[in-house]
């Protein structure tokens, strides 16, 4: 293997919107090495680890692969001021087979939310009734025709049916 390619097989790992975002389960040796590294932090990092106790995770932005093909690491950003606030200097290094065991959060923590409060969350608008009842009548009259289209007769095929299927079998034009 060449020395870039397993920094490539990493970054491909990551790739994709939303991708790039790992969920880190509170059992995972990366959230000890996490609330460590926010120890170590000179900033406040209490909503942060607030709203991650709140959630029962932490999340992490992958940054870039690093390290050797004998020791593969996978840098991350920890985010602990926003989500959408970049953190260039805020890295932590994870031992890819570790990093490799985390799942994709599979969108932003903004997207899901996941800074808000639950009780100031936005919920998605819910269906309105009339909207049910168009859709079911929809759905019975697609279900009326599939029916009857079920139960239409075969009937014998013309001579210039048969012979435009032939030419089409052929090729012919």
């Amino acid at each position: 293997m060449k020395k870039t390619n397993f920094k490539k097989a990493i970054q491909d790992r990551y790739k994709g919107r939303g991708n790039s975002w790992v969920k880190v389960d509170t059992e995972s040796i990366v959230y000890t090495q996490l609330i460590n590294f926010l120890s170590n932090i000179d900033d406040d990092t209490s909503i942060f680890i607030d709203n991650i106790k709140r959630e029962g995770f932490a999340w992490l932005r992958f940054s870039k692969a690093s390290g050797t093909i004998d020791n593969p690491l996978c840098v991350f950003e920890v985010r602990y001021q926003g989500s959408k606030i970049d953190h260039p200097n805020c890295l932590l290094e994870v031992n890819d087979t570790d990093a490799a065991k985390l799942d994709l959060l599979g969108n932003t923590p903004y997207k899901l939310q996941l800074e808000v409060n639950p009780n100031e969350r936005k919920v998605k608008p819910t269906v309105n009734k009339t909207q049910t009842k168009t859709q079911d009548q929809t759905d019975h009259h697609l279900s009326e025709q599939i029916r009857v289209i079920k139960e239409a007769t075969l009937t014998k095929p013309t001579n210039r049916e048969l012979e435009n299927w032939y030419n089409d079998l052929n090729g012919n034009k």
